[in-house]
């Protein structure tokens, strides 16, 4: 049987590395003008611009006269682009992040012509457990992947792989990279070449993909495969492109294999194991963008179109692409030179500041624009989907200290945080302030019940006096305790006693000091290393004391060796101060732990262990659109350098937001904001370790403990990068949550509420800056505004998540989504209310096609059974 080789040329486009990508983008210029030269003088039959069509836009921005004859390529087939906007990380990134990154560069390349429905991941650093899903909802069939798939899944490179769901997806692995067939262009040694791609082969039909990281167009692709053709006798390369290789496979309809799960095992190539931990101030940024857009301004957005404000997709979308950019797999691992990653950091404070700007912008319009405004209401919005009653703290200002708060025609008692008497007057050198000008700006404290989706209003009324406690300092305490916990400091622990399981935690989180030979890919521990446990014993103890919450605030200084030389010396003279404050809410089962500290020294790394004294194999982490359980020790560990794998298959594993350890006796959940990477660690009593930092001076270095053999990042040359030793004061915000045992879908409604913060407006006029734009006046709408607004209510949804709210891609409806967390089925995942009336929906996909067959008229959607792990879309119109 002759085999078909199907040469596929394509580059494959790095968007920034250790170069920036405005220095690559220069090369894109005249790269992409090749590329449409070749094809159109039939150079060559295909090209692949790696998938992805940020690069596309780039282009096009600057040579818009080759727009026409770009298009033209496309629509015939000849040139492939997208789906993806850029190619993603997968395994720290968020599912709706991925989604928008492929409804974005679908949108984009079928403006263009038509985007490949091909679910191209050549370089990613891993492949989620949920990628299949979210392809198959994405109308994507098949998927070329290189990286984190080992033998003990599976030996063949053609494959089905699947989600628990059901979803799946023809897949090919490149288990050569896919520069491999650059071999063709550059030996002669057919025969040697034919053999490596064939290992793992079973259809005659065998991708060898021509191309490397911003590599040149091959002008003689057709000669060497002609010259190749010669040489051999039971092989017959043709110039190709994945979808006739797809093509081929599907006809043979041989038995493949199926693999589900994420694939995360450096047997063929590094896959960066600990990568989720560099750079840690860019993760910070980056997860707080993604909530904003995600949990805060798309559900804001579809709340003001309601009311008369128009929806800005592109605005929307302008913010997203400044994300997206930064969600590139070298961009999010933050594996690149200083230069790059300043750029990075800027993209993040320019999207971070446009998302804000937004949520302060509606907030305002919508609050000024109530028919019924009243000086000081304080107007309050809930953008998740289910009612929250918690804790929230507000800064107002009043022109008197005495007011009362009234939700509802019902008095709210509240409790003063902070209070300071500011001037309004223009500034002067010498100031002579009138008494009038004089207005307090207070931080105060109140629980407060927020209806679904929508907003709601609190009056402020002056001059009375109501039950207004402040909270109360005492130096001289040292525990904390609500109606679930008692925290005490003794002797520089932190003991917790759980009133609800009767369970008591010795000691239950300290600090873990070591070095850190690695670089921006991996954690390498030095050859002479020196391990330090860091308690609280010499704290300055604080503890404040209110009606809805209490504080307990350690601060001090670690001491730590300054360079890896000091570790060898056994000696310790570098000072790292910290202040971390744990806090208790009234009526909420979780600890607040924010830790802040000044990092000095340099190579090393930093983690926060959670002593749960959990006797467990396994941890629960959350994914993309799910969870994951993973082993405590990879069963690979023991034998991977005599298998020659590419680097050690460490515990040590990426999270978004939570992880959780359990046995039937307890269960400890942690929950971060910006925080991507744990291991589990202990022998009988594990305990839960979450990377703060590593500080690393080098790009790539080479022969690593954990990873052998040559420089990740260049292999030529050591590039330094002394900002990503992270000589800065760094933020850290955590939740914990201890039980008996562990809920997946209760698990992420607590992150939600935890982790999503409450936007509110004061209607006043004696502060100016408030927000950004505050100073300046504004326009309220013309039409009629609620004084109150509750669009859907998931309430009565039971075991399946909420995952995203916003206006519909067409722009006339909105979309919903859910999912199942867990590896089981749900019968019921309940129901959705429409406050706003009777509303059409219907059930759909991520890329939101629509069955008007399948279109309900009612005010209730009903969400049926969800098989394990499924996802499921809805369209909804109100009417």
């Amino acid at each position: 049987m002759t085999n078909k080789i199907h040469v596929i040329a394509h580059t494959h486009w790095d968007y920034e590395w250790y170069f920036t990508s405005s220095e690559s983008f220069i090369q894109l210029c005249y790269h992409v003008d090749e590329v449409i030269k070749a094809l159109e003088e039939g150079v060559l039959d295909y090209y692949m611009l790696d998938g992805q069509m940020s690069i596309v836009e780039d282009y096009l921005e600057v040579n818009t006269d080759k727009k026409e004859r770009l298009m033209a390529l496309i629509k015939k087939g000849k040139l492939k682009v997208g789906p993806w906007y850029t190619q993603s990380d997968q395994m720290i990134i968020r599912g709706e992040s991925l989604v928008r990154n492929l409804q974005i560069g679908m949108e984009l390349g079928d403006s263009l012509g038509g985007a490949d429905r091909l679910g191209y991941v050549p370089d990613a650093f891993g492949q989620s457990i949920d990628m299949p899903k979210i392809f198959a909802q994405m109308g994507i069939d098949k998927a070329v992947f290189w990286r984190g798939l080992s033998s003990d899944k599976a030996n063949q490179r053609e494959l089905f792989w699947e989600s628990e769901d059901g979803s799946r997806v023809l897949a090919y692995n490149l288990k050569d990279g896919y520069f491999v067939g650059v071999q063709l262009i550059e030996s002669n040694n057919s025969e040697a070449l034919m053999k490596q791609i064939k290992i793992g082969t079973t259809s005659s039909h065998i991708a060898l993909p021509v191309g490397g990281d911003q590599r040149y167009v091959d002008f003689n692709l057709k000669e060497r495969i002609a010259d190749y053709n010669k040489a051999l006798s039971s092989d017959r390369l043709i110039e190709s492109n994945y979808d006739d290789l797809f093509e081929g496979i599907n006809s043979e309809r041989k038995d493949l294999p199926k693999v589900q799960g994420e694939l995360l095992n450096a047997e063929v190539s590094k896959i960066h194991r600990s990568i989720y931990s560099s750079r840690y101030d860019h993760k910070y940024i980056n997860d707080k963008v993604e909530r904003r857009l995600i949990y805060q301004l798309e559900p804001l957005m579809a709340i003001a179109t309601q009311i008369g404000i128009p929806y800005k997709k592109e605005l929307v979308d302008k913010i997203w692409k400044l994300t997206l950019k930064n969600h590139a797999h070298d961009s999010a691992g933050a594996c690149n030179s200083d230069k790059t990653n300043q750029a990075i950091l800027q993209r993040l404070i320019d999207a971070d500041q446009l998302s804000y700007s937004m949520v302060d912008y509606l907030t305002r319009k919508i609050s000024e624009s109530r028919k019924e405004i009243k000086d000081n209401q304080i107007t309050v919005f809930n953008t998740l989907p289910m009612r929250r009653e918690q804790v929230l703290r507000l800064k107002i200002s009043l022109s008197q200290s005495d007011f009362v708060i009234y939700h509802n025609g019902k008095e709210l008692p509240y409790e003063i945080i902070s209070m300071e008497k500011h001037s309004n007057e223009p500034i002067r050198k010498k100031a002579n302030t009138s008494p009038k000008s004089y207005y307090f700006e207070l931080e105060i404290a109140l629980k407060l019940e927020l209806a679904p989706l929508g907003y709601e209003v609190l009056d402020v009324i002056e001059g009375n006096k109501g039950d207004t406690p402040q909270i109360v300092e005492n130096k001289h305490k040292s525990y904390i305790e609500n109606e679930y916990y008692k925290i005490d400091y003794v002797n520089g622990e932190i003991n917790v006693y759980d009133k609800v399981s009767d369970t008591f935690y010795e000691n239950l989180f300290m600090i873990e000091d070591t070095g850190d030979d690695g670089d921006n890919y991996d954690y390498s521990p030095p050859l002479e290393d020196k391990s330090i446990m860091l308690g609280f014993s010499n704290s300055f103890i604080e503890c404040s004391q209110g009606t809805f919450a209490c504080c307990l605030k350690l601060s001090g200084t670690f001491i730590v060796p300054l360079s890896q030389e000091e570790r060898i010396q056994m000696k310790n003279t570098c000072e790292i101060p910290y202040e971390c404050y744990i806090t208790l809410k009234t009526g909420e089962r979780s600890i607040g732990i924010q830790l802040e500290l000044e990092n000095n020294a340099l190579d090393h790394r930093m983690r926060l262990l959670i002593n749960g004294n959990v006797n467990t194999q396994q941890s629960i982490s959350d994914t993309p659109f799910g969870t994951i359980s993973r082993p405590i020790t990879d069963p690979n560990l023991q034998s991977w350098q005599e298998k020659a794998w590419k680097e050690e298959p460490t515990g040590i594993y990426p999270m978004l937001n939570f992880v959780n350890i359990h046995d039937g006796q307890r269960s400890v959940t942690v929950f971060s904001k910006g925080v991507k990477e744990y291991e589990i660690i202990g022998k009988d009593d594990m305990k839960i370790a979450l990377t703060l930092f590593r500080a690393v001076g080098y790009l790539g270095k080479p022969d690593l403990l954990r990873r052998p053999g040559v420089a990740s990042g260049n292999q030529f040359k050591y590039i330094q990068t002394p900002d990503s030793q992270l000589q800065k004061k760094l933020k850290y915000k955590f939740s914990l949550m201890l039980g008996k045992s562990f809920s997946e879908s209760e698990a992420f409604r607590h992150y939600q509420e935890y982790a999503i913060s409450v936007p509110y407006y004061q209607q006043q006029s004696l502060n100016q800056f408030t927000t950004t734009l505050k100073y300046f006046v504004m326009q309220p709408l013309s039409n009629a505004v609620p004084n109150h607004l509750s669009l859907l209510d998931t309430t009565k949804v039971k075991k399946v998540v909420f995952s995203s709210f916003k206006k519909s891609w067409d722009g006339k409806g909105f979309i919903i989504r859910f999912f199942n967390p867990t590896c089981k089925k749900i019968e019921d995942g309940g129901e959705v209310i429409s406050h706003h009336g009777s509303i059409r929906w219907s059930f759909t996909n991520m890329e939101e096609t629509i069955n008007e067959n399948d279109v309900y008229q009612e005010n209730t959607i009903q969400l049926g059974m969800f098989k394990p792990k499924e996802i499921k879309t809805i369209y909804v119109q109100f009417a």
